[in-house]
């Protein structure tokens, strides 16, 4: 063997093979069922979740999941039959968890094409309470067919919320005016209204450090081309805080995405 050879030899270190997928291989697979699905003893899982359960993931008698609620019950149960319409299922522990404290609502303005899908997916796993899809000045998208899309965002909240590990599923609200969105939210003492403007002064890391109590946190996020002077200032009248996120301008996804991060560094 040459001495070149010996050295691209030497090269390759002797890494262990550890397999991708240990850490989700030690959760029970989970989902969310409704409390009509619960009698007695046992929970009878329906719908697309079969297809997944069945085909998807091969699961046979005597595998386990994780039901959840979506209002902090979980059930640890054992699979009994697997049919063609529903999986029989009988319950072996079940747990109670607390609700999350922090509420966060995103106030999304409408972005083009498939981005609210990514964000809905996006805002789920970083812990949004529910999300708003709202038309603003600067809204380009026409929404046609809103009850499809609100079902299918509800959807991609669902999926998200199971891979994620959450407790409870974050609610998609209709499709609102900018103007109706900022006049009819409930107000609190503990509440922080931020939107997040290219004009903004504040930084948004002071803001979010002055109200550490905050258990209610809503967030204006505009579409492509962000909020109008004038949205800013009605927003602004009604005690929201125009917070900056830097001196870089983000899409829209980014951002949601960004806002967020923030809100979970400094209160989960």
């Amino acid at each position: 063997m040459s001495l070149r050879s010996r050295q691209r030899k030497a090269a390759v270190p002797n890494i262990p093979y550890v397999p991708l997928c240990t850490y989700h291989m030690s959760r029970l697979p989970r989902f969310f069922i409704s409390a009509g699905q619960v009698s007695g003893g046992s929970i009878i899982v329906a719908g697309e979740d079969v297809h997944h359960i069945a085909m998807v993931m091969r699961m046979r008698a005597g595998d386990k999941l994780m039901l959840c609620d979506g209002k902090g019950t979980e059930y640890t149960v054992k699979i009994v039959d697997v049919g063609r319409s529903d999986v029989k299922t009988e319950i072996v522990s079940r747990s109670e968890k607390e609700l999350p404290n922090l509420r966060i609502t995103l106030g999304q303005g409408l972005p083009k094409a498939d981005k609210m899908d990514f964000i809905v997916q996006k805002a789920t796993e970083l812990g949004v309470s529910s999300i708003v899809p709202i038309v603003t000045a600067r809204t380009i998208v026409k929404i046609k067919d809103e009850g499809k899309r609100i079902v299918r965002w509800q959807k991609i909240a669902r999926e998200a919320a199971m891979q994620s590990n959450r407790i409870d599923i974050p609610q998609i609200g209709g499709i609102r005016k900018f103007s109706d969105f900022i006049e009819n939210l409930d107000s609190g003492s503990r509440q922080l209204l931020l939107m997040p403007w290219e004009e903004g002064t504040e930084p948004i890391k002071n803001i979010l450090r002055q109200k550490p109590e905050a258990q209610d946190i809503v967030i204006l996020i505009g579409p492509e081309g962000g909020y109008s002077s004038a949205e800013a200032t009605a927003a602004r009248d009604k005690g929201f805080r125009l917070v900056s996120l830097g001196p870089n301008i983000l899409r829209t996804e980014t951002a949601a995405m960004a806002v967020l991060s923030m809100i979970c560094y400094e209160f989960l």
